[in-house]
């Protein structure tokens, strides 16, 4: 078995995701210009079975989150960053599959990400 199975990685923008290394989390900075969803495959060929990404870069890994939306594993799950409902009201549906019940109950989980210099 792979190195990384069973692991927790993040990707987004280099600048975003650094600081979740000191957490344990295999973390894949992306250059502006990197193609952002052969690097997430990268990441589940390697055994990651939790891949979170940056809100920023959804749009990027579309395609590839929707082949494995069904799937219990992998799961790709966005972190908002900044202020972002659409991120937030995903996390707060992934964690009522994943433990059976609205933990938040009516709240929106707080932001995960914050951007450097902002928000």
């Amino acid at each position: 078995m792979p190195e990384t199975a069973g692991r927790v990685a993040i990707i987004g923008r280099a600048a975003t995701v650094a600081a979740f290394r000191g957490a344990g989390m295999e973390v894949a900075g992306l250059d502006d210009n990197e193609d952002a969803a052969a690097r997430c495959q990268a990441l589940l060929d390697s055994g990651c079975q939790v891949v979170f990404y940056t809100e920023d870069i959804a749009g990027r890994l579309a395609a590839l989150v929707e082949r494995n939306r069904t799937r219990p594993l992998p799961c790709l799950a966005a972190l908002p960053v900044g202020d972002s409902r659409a991120a937030s009201e995903r996390l707060k549906d992934i964690v009522r599959r994943a433990v059976g019940a609205d933990v938040y109950a009516g709240r929106h989980p707080p932001s995960a990400v914050s951007q450097p210099g902002g928000s």
